[in-house]
């Protein structure tokens, strides 16, 4: 799953998800939409904080 489909359907705000990763808004925005690639360790985080839902792979349009 994307983030952006995350972040849709779980209704989660761009400001709020940054803040539970420990990333800017503005990061979260660019991950979100395809204009940069999170580095190992936000990977990491942004998997935790998802729940697992959205991982490394869904970044780059592999599936798990």
């Amino acid at each position: 799953m994307t983030l952006d489909d995350w972040l849709t359907r779980t209704g989660t705000k761009e400001d709020a998800f940054a803040a539970s990763i420990g990333t800017s808004q503005a990061a979260v925005n660019r991950y979100r939409h395809g204009l940069r690639v999170p580095r190992p360790p936000v990977m990491a985080r942004i998997a935790q904080a998802t729940g697992g839902a959205v991982t490394a792979n869904d970044f780059h349009g592999l599936t798990g």
